[in-house]
Formats: C-alpha cells, sequence, structure tokens
C-alpha cells in the first residue's frame, strides 16, 4: 500500500481505485445478469421493460463509484486526510452484522421474503443494542407487512414465499 503522502499526490487513490475495479466488475455481472430476465411483471408490461430499473441502478452506482479514485483530490483540498480513518480497527459489531446478515440471506430459500424482512427487522435492533422489546416487535412486524403491502397489494409484484414462508 501507499503511504498517505503519496496517495494525496497521485491522482489515482491506489486503495479507492482497486475498490472502484471491483464496484464495477460486480455491476458488470450484474448488468450481464440482467440479460437473463424472462417473465415481465404486470407492472412492467405497458411500456417499460423490467431491465429498465436495475440497468439504470446499476448504471448510476457505476457513474457515482468512478468518482471514488478521485475522492482524496476534493478532500485535500479541504484539508482532510481520505486515509485517516482507515487507520482504525473495523469495530467488532461489523463483523457482528454482516454474519447475522449472511446467516440470514442462507436462510432466504427456507423462509422467504416476508420472514426474513422479519427476521431482519427484529434481529439488527437487538444486536445494536436496542433494548425497548415493544418497538422492535411493532416494527419487525409492521414494516415488513407494509413493504409486502405496497408491492403485493398496489404494485403486483409478488415475493418468494421460500419452503416456510407465506405471501399476500
Amino acid at each position: 500500500m501507499v503511504s498517505s503522502d503519496k496517495a494525496r499526490q497521485a491522482l489515482f487513490h491506489p486503495t479507492d481505485t482497486v475498490l472502484t475495479a471491483i464496484i464495477l466488475s460486480v455491476l458488470c455481472y450484474l448488468y450481464f445478469e440482467t440479460t437473463n430476465f424472462e417473465e415481465v411483471s404486470a407492472i412492467f408490461s405497458q411500456s417499460v421493460p423490467p431491465t429498465m430499473f436495475p440497468r439504470a441502478l446499476i448504471v448510476i452506482i457505476g457513474l457515482l463509484s468512478l468518482s471514488l479514485p478521485f475522492e482524496h483530490i476534493m478532500l485535500a483540498k479541504k484539508g482532510k486526510d481520505i486515509d485517516k480513518g482507515r487507520r482504525d480497527k473495523i469495530p467488532g459489531i461489523t463483523w457482528l452484522t454482516m454474519i447475522l446478515l449472511f446467516g440470514i440471506l442462507l436462510l432466504f430459500p427456507i423462509t422467504g421474503m416476508l420472514l426474513t424482512m422479519f427476521l431482519v427487522c427484529l434481529l439488527l435492533p437487538r444486536l445494536w443494542g436496542e433494548k425497548r422489546l415493544v418497538h422492535i416487535l411493532l416494527f419487525a412486524v409492521l414494516f415488513p407487512l407494509s413493504i409486502t403491502a405496497v408491492f403485493s397489494g398496489i404494485l403486483s409484484v409478488h415475493f418468494e414465499t421460500g419452503l416456510i414462508g407465506f405471501s399476500f
């Protein structure tokens, strides 16, 4: 890794350039995956193909990521060091959050979308230290139900039910 002084002087920040390359690689793969879309949802059957929204989102994320290698220049003009916070160790709660979300993601084929959203809304606040169980339960029930109601009821987009999951 290049020292902070050399990174500030370079046109491309080395760490952010690698990160941008990774992001763009993933976006290229995701864009390719949109070519495999088969079924046209009822909401998109009028004049908008089902690939339009995901591709637009992928392109926007790609365009924004192109600014990452140059961000150090913008911050240096303000007197800030982009690498300052990167020297700190990643907090343990970040790793625990990633492990929890990955575990819940592995359950998705079994639980389906509604129960998966419920688990995320129930377990993440507890992991992050929220103590008010009534608030967590209300959030864990009402948020997934409202998302499902909007998508299924209004937009006619139905979520995966999984093996033991259910949907409306």
